[in-house]
C-alpha cells in the first residue's frame, strides 16, 4: 500500500612611462574628488525586518482565521442533507469541508504576511522574503522527486502505522484530485513562506545556523502530528524533510528554490497513489 509521508583579488595599477629612464610609479592614491564610491559592507544575509514576536502574529492569525472559516464551512456542509448526519469528527474527514476554508485562511494570512513586512520596510514583499526564483526550475523539482523516493525507501525501515488519520481524506476521485492541487501548488507556498521565509531568519539571527534548522524542522514537524497519529515514525520523516528544506533555503537564500523542493516531494506522493489507484479511480485500492 503507497504510504503518503509528510509530508575577487585586489591588484595594484602601475603606470608604465614611454620616456626612456623614467622609473615604474605607481598611480597616485585617488583624491576625494576623483575617487570611486565605495560599496557599502554587506549587512547579515539573515537580518529580516521583522521579529519572532511578528512571526507569533502570523501562526496566531492563521489559526483564528483558518479555524473560524472551517466553523463556518461546516456549518454551510452539514446544512447540505448528504452531509446532515455527520459528525464533527466525520466533517473534520471530509476534504470539501476542510481544504477551501484551509486554502482561504492560507490567502488571507500572506496578506497579512504583507502587512507584517510592510511595517519594518519598504523593500517588496518578494524581495524581502528572498523569494527569488532560479533560472532553471527542474533540477529543484527533481532534488524533491529524488528526495521522495529517499524517504520512501527508508521509511521502510521505520514502524510506520498501517493506517494514518491523513488517509480517511482519500475516500473518492474528487477528494484525491483537491488533495493533490492543494498538496503540491498551495500548501507548499505557505508552508515554505512562514516556516523558511518567515521564521528561519528569525531563528537563524537568535540561534545561528545548525540551531535554527533544527528548531525550524522541529516545528515544521510537529504542525503535521495530526495528520500522522501522533507516531514518532513519520513525524521523524517529516523531520529529515524539513531539515533539508531549511538547508536549501540557507544554502541558496532563496524560498522559492525550496518550495520548488517541497513541492516535486509532494508531487512524487500524490503521483505513487495516482498510479496505484488507476488515475484516482479505484480509491479502495489504498485500503
Amino acid at each position: 500500500m503507497v504510504k503518503p509521508l509528510y509530508f575577487g583579488v585586489d591588484s595594484t595599477h602601475y603606470i608604465v612611462s614611454l620616456t626612456p629612464h623614467h622609473s615604474l610609479d605607481p598611480l597616485p592614491e585617488p583624491s576625494a574628488e576623483t575617487a570611486l564610491p565605495q560599496r557599502p559592507l554587506a549587512t547579515s544575509a539573515e537580518d529580516p525586518p521583522w521579529g519572532i514576536i511578528d512571526v507569533v502574529l502570523i501562526a496566531i492569525f492563521s489559526l483564528i482565521a483558518t479555524g473560524l472559516l472551517t466553523a463556518v464551512a461546516f456549518g454551510i456542509v452539514h446544512a447540505i442533507p448528504k452531509w446532515k448526519h455527520y459528525t464533527v469528527a466525520q466533517l473534520a474527514a471530509e476534504p470539501l469541508a476542510v481544504i477551501p476554508p484551509q486554502a482561504i485562511g492560507y490567502l488571507l494570512t500572506l496578506f497579512f504576511m504583507v502587512l507584517i513586512v510592510k511595517r519594518g520596510t519598504t523593500a517588496p514583499f518578494w524581495r524581502a522574503v528572498k523569494w527569488s526564483w532560479p533560472s532553471n526550475l527542474l533540477p529543484y523539482v527533481a532534488a524533491g522527486l529524488g528526495l521522495s523516493v529517499l524517504i520512501q525507501l527508508g521509511s521502510n525501515f521505520l514502524p510506520i502505522p498501517k493506517t494514518l488519520p491523513i488517509d480517511e481524506f482519500f475516500k473518492t476521485t474528487h477528494a484525491a484530485w483537491m488533495l493533490a492541487i492543494f498538496g503540491v501548488l498551495i500548501a507548499p507556498v505557505f508552508e515554505e513562506l512562514f516556516f523558511r521565509g518567515f521564521l528561519y531568519p528569525v531563528l537563524y539571527r537568535r540561534i545561528g545556523f545548525l540551531a535554527a534548522m533544527v528548531v525550524n524542522s522541529l516545528l515544521f514537524a510537529f504542525t503535521h502530528e495530526g495528520q500522522l497519529a501522533h507516531a514518532w515514525a513519520p513525524l521523524l520523516v517529516l523531520f529529515v524533510v524539513g531539515m533539508v528544506l531549511t538547508y536549501v533555503r540557507a544554502r541558496t537564500g532563496s524560498v522559492a528554490r525550496s518550495f520548488l523542493v517541497h513541492s516535486g516531494y509532494n508531487a512524487f506522493l500524490f503521483g505513487m497513489i495516482f498510479v496505484a489507484t488507476g488515475g484516482f479511480r479505484h480509491m479502495d485500492r489504498l485500503r
